[in-house]
């Protein structure tokens, strides 16, 4: 299913205890690295790159974060979220040159950092909430 092709309401089956389960395991996942990234923000935006772990988990929200905003917010933009973060991710980093001299300054490590944590904070509780009513889809 591409992106945006979204089924209207009410077609499909709501979902069973397995899709149920998985669901409510993601979103306690993502509820709880989101809450992980606000007691270690000195860790994450401090000089040092982080760990590998922590970028594959940006990945994966730049991946899907225009689904946030398709689903999440109703907003039928497409792929555009997630191509217009790359430059200003871009910018940040000709500031970060600036600021500190290194690619991974305070900046660009802000900016990736309040872009995962809208991702993470958003579609946390998203995934509890459709696991508790059966959300289908």
């Amino acid at each position: 299913m591409p992106l945006g092709d979204f089924v209207d309401s009410g077609t499909s089956p709501k979902p069973l205890v397995i899709g149920r389960t998985l669901r409510f395991l993601f979103g306690l996942g993502a509820t709880f690295y989101f809450v992980y990234n606000l007691v270690v923000y000195d860790a994450l935006v401090g000089t040092d790159l982080p760990e590998l772990g922590y970028f594959i988990l940006i990945a994966i929200a730049w991946w899907y974060f225009s689904d946030a905003f398709i689903v999440g917010l109703g907003l039928p933009w497409g792929r555009w979220p997630q191509i217009a973060v790359v430059p200003v991710i871009a910018v940040l980093i000709g500031f970060s040159f600036i600021a500190d001299g290194d690619a991974w300054g305070s900046p660009v490590a802000s900016g990736v950092y309040i872009a995962s944590q809208f991702f993470f904070g958003f579609i946390g509780p998203s995934f509890i909430l459709a696991a508790i009513f059966a959300v289908p889809g």
